[in-house]
């Protein structure tokens, strides 16, 4: 089990390996809570910069942009209605 050490401000860095595993990136959020005396640090996004990346393109080919304007149109009718 990797032992990190507390910096004057308080600060720590998680080491590589727990961040792979836990594919965090500069920048995300980690949520930090005190159980007893147990310090633990839970990852708050599973889509880091990396991971939204991979869903680029993954619509392609099918008609989900022209079926949500279709339907944003249809409820702003809806509204406009009395």
């Amino acid at each position: 089990m990797p032992i990190v050490t507390l910096s004057a401000k308080g600060q720590i860095v998680l080491p590589r390996d727990i961040r792979d595993a836990l594919g965090l990136m500069e920048g995300d959020r980690v949520e930090v809570t005190l159980k007893g005396n147990q310090l633990i640090l839970s990852p708050l996004s599973a889509f880091s910069q990396k991971n939204w990346r991979d869903w680029r393109g993954c619509l392609a080919g099918t008609q989900a942009l022209r079926e949500h304007l279709a339907e944003h149109a249809d409820e702003v009718r809806r509204e406009r209605v009395p």
